[in-house]
């Protein structure tokens, strides 16, 4: 049995082949994926992975990667971002916007969210998850 920290993955879009396609280019680099439609899921998943694994962002706890959406229907995704980093601060990131104005780029970098606007290369969407599983071990 592996002392290894847990990776999981959140993918929250209200796109069913946007799920599809995050999961199909950064899937891989996670042990546990987690797959919501709107931001009143997104919120409960993300209280419930920081409940199970505190929120001491210890060396052993699970790296968390969330991508999602900045619009989805139900809650905004900077506030559930927000929400989540205070039970959770090892939690990283990834905001998709296909309308990327200053206020949410001011908002992202105040969470420590990365911004990557639509349409984007897979290639940059792992970019930035690698990026943040490389954050978080240091």
């Amino acid at each position: 049995m592996s002392n290894k920290p847990t990776r999981r993955l959140v993918i929250a879009d209200d796109s069913p082949e946007m799920r599809w396609l995050v999961r199909g280019a950064v899937g891989h680099r996670f042990d546990e994926i987690i797959d919501v439609s709107d931001g009143r899921a997104l919120l409960g998943a993300l209280l419930r992975s920081a409940d199970s694994t505190g929120s001491t962002g210890s060396e052993d706890a699970p790296t968390d990667v969330l991508v999602s959406d900045a619009t989805m229907p139900g809650y905004d995704s900077l506030e559930v971002i927000d929400a989540w980093r205070e039970r959770h601060p090892a939690g990283r990131a990834v905001v998709l916007t296909a309308s990327p104005d200053d206020e949410i780029r001011r908002r992202a970098a105040e969470l420590g969210a990365t911004v990557l606007e639509k349409p984007f290369s897979v290639s940059a969407l792992r970019r930035s998850v690698d990026a943040l599983i490389r954050e978080r071990r240091t």
